[in-house]
């Protein structure tokens, strides 16, 4: 890779640039990087290469020629490369990772254009520049700090730079994200100490914490970052999923009360009912999509003493229906067998959460009311059915503990016949 920069401050530069690991690359003849005097290339006697502008206005403005004589030397010693020139200009792409990728993969030869006072003449920029390039959303006074951070970031993606691939590919927005904290000696500093997992010597388990630091790190420094990530490794999605349920652990969620449902609630269980049906629908199962539950099975389970309504700021946010059994079609399981034959247990149905709330702890706490109130009726079980294709709550009924026994058919109502996975949990 060769780069040449065009600026009116080639020594200051050439310090920089020739120092620590540009420095021994180019020594190596790895990269070349060489920094040219636009003013060796006027045609002004004064050595003048810039001018007030047209129209008026503070400053001056870098003229066309010298900056055209300047790079026509440089394309002169440059045959056969494939060169991009590009100019440092606040009016630009704002470079990135990628940017610097792009860089190396398709080109050997770059081109940088410092301007500086108020600018160079629009003219050369038409003429001449391939691209121009940012390095963020501020001014500078010239382009040869945008143009020293681009020459350093594309040059140590060069093979040879680094002493390894992996010295560029796990830091920060290679691969989109943040890279993970970083330590070293010693281990006890001010009373901090260097992560356990660091020091276990276990390989796996280090990719895998700095992998998950990674994510963490991008989802809250640079929310921006990780909103444009497409993740589809099967570890990725694990460790986020992880560090989802860490946060939410982490912090206090909705503080739920309950109490027996009333009448007077009918309406809010109604519309809690309304919004399971639409998102079942909307997940392909066929459950609940023909009126049932109702209203009046709603308060016939109030008149039996079974229905139970969660609330949160005295909203309803969940509803239950709790009883004791025998339930007719669980005593009748025709392919399997339930874990407790021949004694007590509990029942639940028609269970149900407000939208809002879904993915909160009101679920696991309507299930453990349930096993309360039971357990102190001599229940020995609990028992409850639902939809084949309900993966939903199938997998929230084993997180909590319950456990498919079989298959058992509803025997009343409009969806009487109809086959449904029975799951039961020891109490």
């Amino acid at each position: 890779m060769k780069i040449d920069i065009m600026t009116l401050f080639p020594d200051s530069m050439s310090r920089v640039l020739g120092e620590s690991i540009l420095g021994r690359a180019a020594k190596k003849s790895i990269i070349e990087i060489n920094c040219i005097q636009i003013r060796d290339f006027t045609d002004n006697k004064q050595n003048q290469v810039d001018d007030y502008p047209y129209g008026g206005g503070w400053g001056c403005v870098m003229m066309a020629q010298p900056l055209k004589a300047c790079l026509d030397h440089i394309l002169s010693q440059s045959e056969g490369r494939k060169t991009r020139v590009i100019y440092m200009s606040p009016q630009g792409q704002v470079f990135n990772q990628e940017t610097a990728k792009r860089f190396v993969r398709d080109y050997d030869h770059l081109v940088l254009v410092c301007g500086h006072y108020e600018g160079i003449d629009e003219r050369f920029i038409e003429e001449c520049v391939d691209e121009e390039i940012s390095i963020g959303d501020f001014v500078l006074t010239g382009g040869e700090i945008p143009a020293m951070a681009v020459c350093d970031a594309v040059c140590r993606l060069v093979p040879g730079v680094l002493a390894d691939e992996e010295c560029f590919t796990g830091e920060s927005h290679w691969d989109g994200l943040l890279e993970y904290p970083q330590y070293t000696r010693p281990e006890v500093w001010e009373g901090r100490a260097v992560p356990e997992v660091l020091l276990s010597g276990n390989h796996a388990r280090i990719r895998a914490w700095r992998r998950k630091q990674s994510l963490i790190r991008t989802m809250e420094r640079r929310p921006d970052l990780f909103a444009r990530l497409k993740l589809t490794d099967k570890e990725d999605l694990e460790l986020l999923a992880e560090i989802n349920r860490e946060r939410a652990a982490a912090e206090p969620g909705p503080v739920f009360d309950y109490r027996k449902g009333e009448p007077k609630d009918i309406n809010s269980i109604m519309e809690i009912v309304s919004q399971a049906r639409t998102f079942l629908k909307s997940q392909g199962v066929d459950q609940w999509q023909n009126g049932y539950p109702d209203a009046s099975v709603f308060l016939a389970d109030m008149d039996k003493g079974a229905c139970w309504v969660f609330t949160c700021e005295d909203e309803i946010a969940g509803v239950i229906a709790i009883s004791m059994g025998p339930e007719s079609c669980y005593e009748d399981m025709r392919e399997g067998k339930w874990l407790s034959e021949g004694t007590p247990y509990g029942v639940v149905h028609r269970t149900a959460v407000r939208e809002d709330f879904r993915g909160s702890s009101l679920a696991s706490e309507m299930l453990e009311l349930a096993a309360d109130l039971c357990r102190g009726m001599g229940a020995v079980s609990m028992r409850v059915d639902t939809h084949r294709d309900n993966l939903t709550m199938r997998r929230f009924l084993e997180k909590c503990g319950y456990v498919l026994c079989g298959v058992v058919y509803l025997d009343s109502g409009p969806e009487k016949g109809r086959e449904r996975l029975a799951y039961e949990k020891v109490l």
